[in-house]
């Protein structure tokens, strides 16, 4: 399941919104296993003459995603963010509750320059303990361009992440390298999700 929610997105508060997540969604969720996927930051119809191009994206106040987690223990969170400004409190948040997995560069973040900067952020604070991309695309065509985006992107901040832990004096073996891949394109994302 996957929801996109505005960057103004809280939990709780008195919205419809809140007792659907409560009363609905999340106890449905539990219940066969599967996780809930957040998209937040979206602002809706910032330039309305584009209609459905006019969509923006803004900072989200993650006390939401740190009560959902709390209030929900049992509950597993895919999380994406929209805003940049976000990616840095959202693997604190990563750290803190283990029901909460962020995952790709949404949307306006999908570009290099971009999905670089918070994938080494997040391999800095949270090792291989991420899924690094997703595909948002709209139309077939788009994951594949998107996919050797990412793999372009990976290869050098892995090499630089190994090189390091060479430098400070920690082997590096080519099974290691291997599992982290294995970790970070699949089997995170599986075993998160319980898919055997």
């Amino acid at each position: 399941m996957a929801v996109s929610l505005v960057d103004t997105f809280a939990y709780p508060d008195e919205s419809i919104r809140t007792l659907l997540l409560r009363e609905a969604v999340l106890p449905v969720c539990r219940e066969f296993n599967i996780p809930l996927s957040l998209m937040i930051g979206v602002r809706r119809q910032v330039n309305p003459a584009i209609r459905l191009a006019g969509d923006g994206g803004g900072r989200a106040d993650l006390r939401a995603l740190e009560n959902l987690c709390l209030a929900f223990p049992a509950n597993r969170f895919l999380v994406s963010l929209l805003s940049r400004e976000n990616q840095h409190e959202l693997c604190v948040y990563a750290r803190k509750f283990s029901n909460l997995m962020p995952f790709g560069c949404w949307w306006f973040l999908n570009n290099p320059s971009i999905v670089e900067e918070i994938t080494r952020e997040r391999i800095e604070m949270l090792g291989t303990t991420f899924i690094p991309q997703h595909s948002d695309a709209r139309v077939l065509e788009q994951v594949i361009y998107k996919w050797r985006n990412t793999r372009r992107t990976m290869a050098p901040i892995l090499a630089n992440s190994y090189s390091l832990l060479v430098e400070d004096g920690r082997a590096v073996s080519r099974d290691q390298i291997k599992q982290d891949i294995q970790r970070l394109f699949r089997t995170n994302f599986q075993n998160f999700c319980g898919i055997s």
